[in-house]
């Protein structure tokens, strides 16, 4: 299973690095998506802790809110909060510098927000504030800002070969939406963007929030992942798999049948199908249940 990778936000329980990497990797699980469920460690600690496990063979990517901060935030690149968005900053340059210490290759993480939030106590994001902005306001932000700060990375491709991925994101079950990059069109401005200031910005695909996305905003999903895959699949390399009710981003275990299920031999086609990481990210889950959706999961895709 070279190339389908499990979150750690899937196994119930405490959160400690050691007893969930060590959890997964007692069950034959080796690759392994970090991503900010995790307590706070200082990154000389956390650099240690990582390679110790490289070294026993574990292969590891990081998504969105990793390294966690001390201070917990809503990571939202588009906020109007100048200390925020430091902060947000602090964590994406953390992140890289963290991948560049371990051969991390892969670090993919939600584009942004249109209005300001807090984490409410079941993990989802309150957002607040009358002005509600828009993709254009977004986008601004992505030419004018992004596009200079992604070039203060010094990512080089040839010599990091680290790949850092936008996620595609979804409105709220209301059908209102403060979220940036949800459909094709915006994928594909975004994208046209990055390759003309030669930016190598990639795609992370998930499923769950397309569903979301498709639903809401009225739009078909395999329509959407047709023209993704055709377009800009060079760009995809990471795919998120997990269940919902088409409003919620609820996590959900993935079933026999499913639509995102069949949707993974969609990717089939793509020259660089090897290379894509397909990440189960349903949580809560014991490693029993964990290990049943990984064997759905590999049965689409190998």
């Amino acid at each position: 299973m070279k190339n389908l990778y499990i979150s750690t936000a899937c196994l119930k329980g405490d959160k400690d690095y050691d007893r969930v990497i060590n959890e997964f990797k007692d069950n034959g699980i080796t690759n392994i998506e970090l991503t900010g469920v995790h307590p706070f460690l200082e990154m000389e600690e956390l650099e240690k802790k990582l390679n110790y496990y490289i070294k026993q063979g574990i292969n590891f990517t990081f998504h969105n809110y990793f390294p966690p901060p001390k201070d917990p935030i809503v990571l939202n690149y588009l906020t109007t909060n100048s200390d925020l968005k430091k902060e947000c900053k602090k964590i994406i340059s953390n992140a890289i510098h963290l991948a560049k210490k371990t051969g991390t290759t892969v670090y993919a993480f939600h584009p942004g927000y249109y209005r300001e939030a807090n984490m409410n106590p079941k993990g989802y994001f309150d957002f607040y504030g009358k002005d509600r902005k828009n993709f254009d306001y977004g986008f601004d932000i992505f030419k004018n800002d992004f596009i200079e700060f992604y070039k203060s990375l010094k990512i080089d491709k040839n010599i990091n070969k680290i790949n850092l991925a936008f996620e595609n994101l979804f409105p709220n079950p209301d059908g209102s939406n403060d979220s940036f990059m949800c459909t094709y069109e915006e994928i594909e401005k975004i994208f046209l963007e990055a390759d003309k200031n030669n930016i190598n910005l990639n795609l992370l695909i998930d499923l769950g929030h397309l569903a979301i996305s498709s639903n809401l905003l009225n739009f078909d999903k395999i329509n959407f992942l047709n023209k993704v895959i055709d377009n800009f699949g060079n760009k995809i390399i990471e795919i998120h798999i997990s269940e919902n009710d088409f409003k919620n981003d609820l996590h959900n275990r993935v079933y026999k049948g499913s639509w995102q299920l069949d949707a993974l031999t969609m990717f089939k086609k793509l020259p660089n199908f090897k290379n894509i990481c397909f990440t189960m990210e349903s949580r809560g889950l014991s490693i029993s249940e964990i290990k049943n959706d990984q064997n759905l999961i590999a049965e689409k895709i190998y």
